[in-house]
C-alpha cells in the first residue's frame, strides 16, 4: 500500500455516487476495475465513489439476521 492507497477489507465496490457520474462503466454494488479491487486510490474513497464490499446490501438480499430475527 503506498500513502495515496487504501486496502478494502474485503474488496472494493462501487458506489451509487459512481453509478451516477458514470452509469456505462460502473454500477453500484459491483467490483470497481480488477488492478484496483483490494487497493484503489485513496480519492476515490474520499470522493464517495467506492466503498468496501462489506458495506453494501443489495436490495433484495438477504442476509443471516433475516432468518435469526436479530
Amino acid at each position: 500500500m503506498t500513502p495515496d492507497t487504501v486496502t478494502a477489507k474485503s474488496f472494493w465496490v462501487w458506489t451509487k455516487k459512481a453509478q451516477e457520474q458514470n452509469p456505462q462503466f460502473n454500477r453500484a454494488g459491483d467490483p470497481i476495475w480488477p488492478h484496483y479491487k483490494h487497493e484503489a486510490p485513496a480519492r476515490w474513497l474520499e470522493d464517495g465513489l467506492i466503498c468496501d464490499s462489506t458495506e453494501v446490501v443489495k436490495e433484495g438480499q438477504t442476509d443471516l439476521f433475516d432468518y435469526i430475527g436479530g
